[in-house]
């Protein structure tokens, strides 16, 4: 048995998922992210803890697939952004992983968020602005803060940096990821002096970026004493969770955009440059020479989570959705949700909630799209298991929606950089045309576009 190794770095799950080269899934692991949070707006985890997490994942996916470590021939990953963890000399974790959710920055200085808006800095690393999110703005805490940390900091890695660095002993990172650091130059695909300077960064500190789907080394030892894994297994360094979860839903070959409803909703679609467009960001592709263009809005669907938690306790997240199926678009809640709602309030609540989130997925797919034509939308993220949601989308932005035949597409699209690594495919093209296949099309029904778009 020869199985392909996608690992998913999600901010509220890891994922972990084994696959053949026909892209069928054989074993999926899937577990919770514990954070722990030691003062207000902080968001840790131990790294202890990230790998304790990845081998139960790990250990889930060989147990339902029947198979051994061994059988596992290469291996990727798609990961959050901007996650990152401080470094010694001798490599060893000074700090937890600070996530990308982390707002010890609050307030960033202002100087540094005067350099992020101007022209230059938007044409240099794809888009403009930083905030308390950004990973240089934490650095730059932590310079302020905690400098008896800082001047023991040899390497700043990513999560995805040092899950490469800790299998592979390679300091190798992705450019799809790195982009988004605000240090990184795309045009000319290397650290941007400017940018290290201000923010008081060495280009030593940091990993070396390479284009997505790359072979950044193999397996070592540690990686048996960190994961069980056989020394020796190539590793293709993947990219951003929703650019890679796009690959895997088959970008390019069904549809020309992708959106995903997860912990964050977001619009993906791929440009032939980086001309800096309002609340965008770019990173490179796995063909080097184009790019991604991401928009994204942190409120994603934990807001249905969260309604259920609240108001709905008893009920399951498919009874709701059972409950928003029979009411009609647009239909206005008479009452405040409420713990004491009927069965149909309940899918009033819902189905409002289900339709003002795909408005603002209409917002971020216009944002991406420019003037352009958007012709097919491939969906990912916990949302797209909907039929219901994926039908209201379709009707809100008036475009056919694209279910592709694995729920696990960032899985998937690593799976596939997996193969290319181990030579199972020659091309990441190719192995995507022999692993990512389609499942259902939701097409728009002209009424309810109509009616939507009064909305």
């Amino acid at each position: 048995m020869s199985l392909l190794l996608g690992i998913d770095l999600g901010t509220s799950y890891f994922k972990v998922g084994l696959f053949d080269e026909a892209g069928s899934i054989r074993g999926l692991g899937r577990v919770a992210v514990d954070k722990v949070t030691p003062a207000a707006g902080w968001f840790e985890q131990s790294v202890e803890d990230f790998w304790r997490l990845l081998r139960q994942g790990l250990g889930e996916a060989l147990a339902e697939a029947g198979a051994k470590a061994s059988d596992i021939s290469g291996l990727s990953y798609s990961s959050q952004a901007t996650t990152f963890v401080l470094l010694d000399r001798q490599k060893q974790a000074l700090t937890p992983l600070v996530f990308w959710t982390d707002m010890r920055a609050e307030p960033v200085p202002q100087d540094l968020l005067d350099f992020s808006k101007t022209e230059t800095f938007r044409r240099t690393v794809g888009f403009g602005g930083i905030s308390a999110f950004s990973a240089v703005a934490k650095l730059n805490w932590f310079q302020r803060q905690q400098p008896e940390i800082w001047k023991r900091t040899a390497h700043i890695m990513t999560i995805s940096d040092y899950f490469t660095f800790a299998l592979t002993g390679e300091r190798v990172g992705d450019a799809s990821t790195a982009a988004l650091l605000a240090l990184y130059d795309l045009p000319k695909r290397s650290w941007w002096p400017e940018a290290l300077a201000k923010y008081g960064l060495e280009a030593a500190q940091l990993s070396t970026p390479l284009r997505p789907g790359s072979v950044g080394g193999q397996t070592t030892t540690q990686a048996t004493a960190l994961l069980g894994l056989p020394v020796g297994i190539p590793l293709a360094v993947g990219g951003l969770d929703h650019h890679v979860a796009a690959i895997g839903s088959g970008l390019e070959r069904f549809a020309d955009m992708s959106i995903s409803t997860g912990t964050v909703l977001a619009a993906l679609a791929l440009v032939d440059n980086t001309q800096p467009t309002p609340d965008c960001y770019h990173g490179l592709h796995v063909d080097g020479t184009r790019y991604y263009r991401l928009s994204f809005d942190p409120n994603g669907a934990g807001q249905l989570e969260n309604y259920q938690k609240q108001y709905a306790p008893k009920r399951s997240i498919e009874e709701l959705l059972e409950f928003a199926a029979k009411i009609p678009p647009r239909t206005q809640p008479v009452n405040p949700p409420s713990i004491n709602a009927t069965d149909a309030e309940h899918g009033i609540a819902v189905r409002n909630l289900l339709e003002k989130i795909s408005y603002t997925h209409r917002t971020l797919v216009e944002k991406v799209a420019g003037v352009g034509k958007v012709r097919k939308i491939v969906a990912t993220g916990g949302g797209a298991r909907s039929p219901l949601w994926l039908q209201i989308k379709a009707d809100i932005l008036g475009v056919p929606m694209v279910t592709p035949a694995c729920q696990e597409r960032a899985c998937l699209g690593a799976a596939a950089f997996a193969a290319v690594a181990a030579g199972r495919h020659a091309t990441i093209p190719a192995a995507l045309q022999a692993m990512v296949h389609p499942d259902r099309t939701f097409e728009p029904d002209e009424k309810r576009v109509a009616l939507y778009r009064k909305g």
